[in-house]
């Protein structure tokens, strides 16, 4: 073994500098690209989540939409009309009695009977 030399042996010490150099510039490359990579996935991954959480918010509001459509169509037709007439002003149709019904008449509270004032009752 002794005619043998390793390559570090007859290579000059700036040649396995520029060899560590680029070696270590290609190790730092390498993990930019899987650091880099790793957050893209990771932005993707929550863009992809923001957008399920935008297409439900967006199919409630339009279903909330028809819903007030229908109500204000409702609200516009003969028959809440006639309701609310009847049930906020008191109107009648023609032809028919309508009916007022009073409240009872409060009855007064008795007066107390013992002059003392309300704290000094508590107290025997």
């Amino acid at each position: 073994m002794k005619g043998r030399t390793t390559p570090q042996e007859g290579t000059p010490p700036w040649q396995r500098a520029l060899a560590r150099a680029v070696l270590a510039l290609c190790a730092v490359a390498v993990v930019y690209i899987l650091v880099t990579g790793a957050l893209g996935a990771l932005r993707a991954h929550q863009l992809r989540q923001e957008e399920e959480r935008l297409r439900a918010e967006v199919a409630d509001l339009q279903r909330r939409q028809r819903w007030l459509e229908a109500l204000q169509q409702y609200m516009q037709s003969d028959e809440f009309i006639e309701l609310m007439a009847r049930q906020e002003l008191g109107l009648v149709r023609p032809g028919e009695k309508g009916i007022v019904v009073l409240p009872p008449s409060p009855t007064p509270s008795p007066a107390p009977t013992d002059p003392r004032p309300w704290w000094e009752r508590l107290l025997p």
